[in-house]
């Protein structure tokens, strides 16, 4: 360092050739610090957000799936649905978990049609606060069956020993159709007691007869599923 640098006009000079600095460096870092560290946070919840979402998204679907089954497993008439590979070996995983939780007789579905229902005709759900009428047309010579269950899919308890109607135990009427009730309150008639059971599914089974169904003749049987009305709900 010369004599000059310690004047006033050196101390100048080596100022101007210095860098200008506004801010320490420190000072200047550590808002960007925290700014990537708030971005990187956004994104991993974002992406934990998404992954739960899709999670519940799936769970709930497949939920859906095992319960009403779906345009790949199902055929919807009305209320009714209809699985059908049920109780063949090709079945599905949808159809095996559903008849694994309803409690169903595994009958195979190219020697039976099984339809159940958990709502009626309008759509609502069954409930046993609720009466409701089932009037179903003649079904041509074909063996039946109607039952009622529970949401755990078991038989509903009562005194009177009601837990099913078949086409040989109904009264049916002389045209061949039939009405069957269920309700809380007996009836005269084919009554079902729901009790307090809370929800409920309807399984209306029809045999085939041993000669067999064609396909054309499987459609033409779902125009004999019966009707579900409810009458009154308290």
């Amino acid at each position: 360092m010369t004599a000059s640098d310690v004047t006033p006009a050196g101390s100048a000079r080596l100022s101007a050739s210095l860098p200008e600095m506004t801010e320490p460096a420190a000072a200047m870092s550590l808002p960007k610090l925290i700014g990537q560290l708030i971005r990187l946070v956004a994104q991993f919840v974002a992406a934990i957000a998404a992954i739960a979402a899709a999670l519940v998204i799936g769970v709930m679907t497949s939920r859906s799936m095992i319960a009403n089954g779906s345009i790949f497993s199902t055929d919807v008439v009305g209320p009714w649905h209809h699985w059908r590979s049920a109780g063949r070996d090709t079945a599905d995983p949808y159809t095996r978990a559903h008849l694994m939780t309803s409690g169903q007789l595994l009958l195979a579905s190219d020697s039976a049609g099984v339809f159940e229902a958990s709502t009626d005709t309008l759509g609502a759900r069954l409930h046993s606060s609720c009466d409701y009428v089932i009037e179903g047309p003649d079904p041509r010579g074909m063996w039946w069956s109607m039952a009622v269950f529970n949401s755990s899919g078991a038989l509903i308890a009562n005194d009177a020993g009601r837990y099913t109607y078949t086409s040989d135990t109904a009264a049916i009427n002389p045209d061949g159709s039939f009405i069957i009730t269920l309700g809380r309150d007996a009836r005269p008639g084919n009554w079902l007691p729901t009790s307090g059971a809370g929800r409920l599914t309807l399984v209306f089974t029809m045999l085939d007869p041993p000669t067999g169904l064609s396909d054309e003749e499987r459609t033409e049987r779902r125009k004999l599923l019966p009707a579900i009305r409810r009458e009154s709900c308290s």
